[in-house]
């Protein structure tokens, strides 16, 4: 009697997943520049709500303070960025002096009570304060914020450019 095997393969053979891998990577090539488009649009719109959020504290302290723009420090009347985000964050007097927040004496504020929020494209939160008559003509990076104090003004010190080709500095 003949007897004849009849076997059947399975699996895939390796031609078949050499090119199922590379339909694979021909898909993933595709897909990535789309995530990286939505991360640098994230990025954008965190930092317009941050601008908007300090923007508003800003108006706010000004409003409850006679129209004084937060960072003049009421004792010696020179201009920083300590005495802003002290202004800003901690609770203050009609004058500006400032104290823990539910001080007594000390009615307005905080006006950020997370603190000064991190630039989301530079990573920093720290702000560049230009006093009365300064001048600061284009973002450089150093810090994240640039804040001047006569007008109250508040930009993002960012050099880069956002989705519309607008400057961030601009927003």
């Amino acid at each position: 009697m003949n007897r004849t095997s009849t076997q059947t393969r399975t699996g895939f053979s390796l031609l078949e997943v050499l090119i199922s891998l590379a339909i694979l990577s021909v898909l993933v090539g595709m897909a990535l520049p789309a995530f990286g488009d939505t991360t640098d649009d994230a990025e954008e719109v965190a930092l317009q709500q941050q601008l908007q959020r300090v923007r508003t504290a800003i108006e706010f302290y000004a409003f409850q303070h006679d129209q004084e723009n937060p960072g003049e420090d009421p004792d010696t009347g020179t201009w920083s960025a300590d005495t802003l985000t002290s202004q800003l964050v901690l609770a203050s007097d009609i004058d500006g002096d400032t104290a823990a927040p539910g001080s007594w004496g000390y009615p307005y504020g905080p006006y950020l009570t997370d603190g000064i929020p991190e630039n989301p494209i530079n990573g920093l939160s720290t702000i560049l304060l230009v006093g009365p008559g300064g001048s600061f003509t284009s973002a450089n990076d150093s810090t994240g914020w640039v804040y001047w104090a006569d007008t109250g003004d508040f930009r993002a010190n960012c050099s880069g450019n956002s989705s519309d080709g607008d400057p961030l500095f601009e927003l």
